[in-house]
């Protein structure tokens, strides 16, 4: 993730960014024709896409011989994709690159038509719905991409961003070399030895896992780990079944509880890493062991290596089994949304199914093609979790639709102050105090605040859980 503002934004338009390699054009098949005379009669045309992906823009960060960081614009991806697609349409791309949302929101609170596609991920529904012209309706959306549709942003009726792969998420991105000099071939089945694992590690004098916790969204991989807790992947809804979602018995307080007792065991970084590409490069260097994260970190750890060293070593496996089995989430991958302001919305259409067709890139951005009628490739990342998942040595959860559930649970958080930015995990995990890790009564303190802000307004929203 490029930490770039608006400020300094790099636009690209008709892009052309270094070596692109033997160009990968699509087959007819999984080209459609319709789409692609659309887009000649909007030739001259320019959309403006904002990406929070600037990797994929700028290319992926390395280190050259004197340790100084430089783009490879051989991996700058969605620019050569841009490039063809101009040549093919005639429709002009600018690549805008910012950091997250929060640098875009502005520019849609003021309805402001300068946007028109944009991937940044973390909206609320209420914003999707705001500020996203509805993409297609859910079972549009079902006939081309199956159930994952289900678990794109929607509202029950409208699919608002379209998410053209799918991709193995929020699992172990480890760096082999540091394993195995602790003793270990692979990342260890259960968590009574991951937790030996981190040990070995940390006695080497290596970081057991990288979290970067200067901001909260590191952690939203609790979210997602509870499912593995539970064996359940809708336990994030599920917390309306109880008025004590934080408590150490249920499963997002246990899965919470686990993450800060690895504080407390020094399993993170003692200092925290000034920003998330210094966490990674922790990681591609070896001075720290592995990412609990999605697959979209691996390919940018492995573009960070040191020059000689066999980008390889960089590999993704599943989580421990934490008591409920060992499982894997299967989700939908890459937002694509065209705003609702937007003065060109059939050219960004045009653009967003252009990706959508693509097999290669989608495969080059780290996920899996899943648009029906598109070959998909199977980037080499995902092989350790394939043969498990094939072996059933773990099992695959797919991400739970956004339902009603999901929505009352997050206006719940959201009047207990405990959604944005994720506090709930947050709040919770930063009450420890890592000088006196074996005295937890903050920690229960914060529990019992969150236990009682969440019963509170549940009662005064009048939310239950629907079956």
């Amino acid at each position: 993730m490029a930490a770039l503002g608006l400020a300094a934004v790099m636009s690209l338009t008709a892009v052309a960014c270094g070596e692109t390699g033997e160009e990968k054009k699509p087959d007819s098949s999984q080209k459609d024709q319709t789409s692609q005379a659309d887009g000649k009669d909007l030739a001259g045309t320019t959309i403006r896409v904002y990406t929070h992906t600037g990797n994929r823009v700028l290319g992926e960060e390395k280190k050259d011989d004197d340790g100084n960081t430089y783009r490879d614009e051989s991996s700058a991806y969605l620019a050569q994709l841009a490039e063809k697609f101009t040549d093919e349409t005639g429709i002009k791309v600018e690549l805008n690159v910012v950091t997250n949302e929060d640098e875009i929101r502005p520019l849609f609170q003021v309805e402001d038509p300068t946007v028109d596609v944009f991937t940044c991920p973390n909206w609320s529904l209420e914003e999707w719905a705001q500020y996203t012209e509805p993409y297609c309706t859910l079972d549009e959306g079902r006939e081309v991409y199956g159930e994952y549709a289900d678990a794109m942003p929607n509202d029950g009726k409208n699919i608002f961003s379209i998410m053209p792969g799918r991709a193995y998420n929020q699992a172990v991105v480890y760096n082999e070399e540091v394993i195995k000099a602790a003793g270990y071939d692979e990342i260890p089945g259960t968590l009574d030895e991951f937790n030996k694992m981190c040990e070995k590690i940390k006695g080497n004098g290596v970081t057991p896992i990288s979290l970067h916790r200067v901001e909260n969204w590191p952690l939203a991989t609790v979210q997602d780990f509870a499912g593995y807790v539970a064996g359940d992947a809708n336990v994030f809804a599920e917390c309306l079944k109880t008025e004590n979602p934080f408590s150490e018995e249920a499963p997002f307080g246990k899965t919470i509880k686990m993450y800060t007792e690895w504080k407390a065991k020094g399993y993170f970084e003692p200092e925290v890493y000034t920003d998330f590409g210094v966490a990674m490069d922790s990681v591609a260097y070896g001075k720290s062991g592995m990412m609990l994260f999605g697959s979209w970190v691996v390919p940018q750890i492995q573009g960070r290596v040191p020059k000689g060293t066999d980008p390889s070593i960089i590999k993704f496996a599943p989580a421990p089994d934490f008591g409920a089995g060992r499982y894997v989430l299967a989700a939908p991958a890459d937002n694509w949304a065209i705003s609702k302001f937007s003065e060109n919305k059939e050219a960004a259409r045009q653009f967003i199914e252009y990706i959508a067709d693509d097999a290669q890139f989608i495969a080059d951005s780290g996920f899996i093609a899943n648009k029906k009628g598109v070959t998909p490739i199977v980037p080499e990342l995902y092989s350790i979790i394939d043969k498990q998942v094939e072996d059933g040595t773990c099992t695959a959860l797919l991400s739970p639709a956004t339902d009603d559930n999901t929505i009352a649970n997050q206006d719940i958080l959201t009047e207990a102050g405990l959604w944005a930015d994720y506090k709930y995990v947050g709040l919770l995990f930063d009450a420890l105090d890592v000088t006196k890790p074996d005295d937890w009564s903050a920690y229960d303190k914060q529990v019992e605040t969150q236990n009682k802000a969440y019963a509170e307004y549940k009662e005064e929203l009048g939310l239950e859980w629907k079956e």
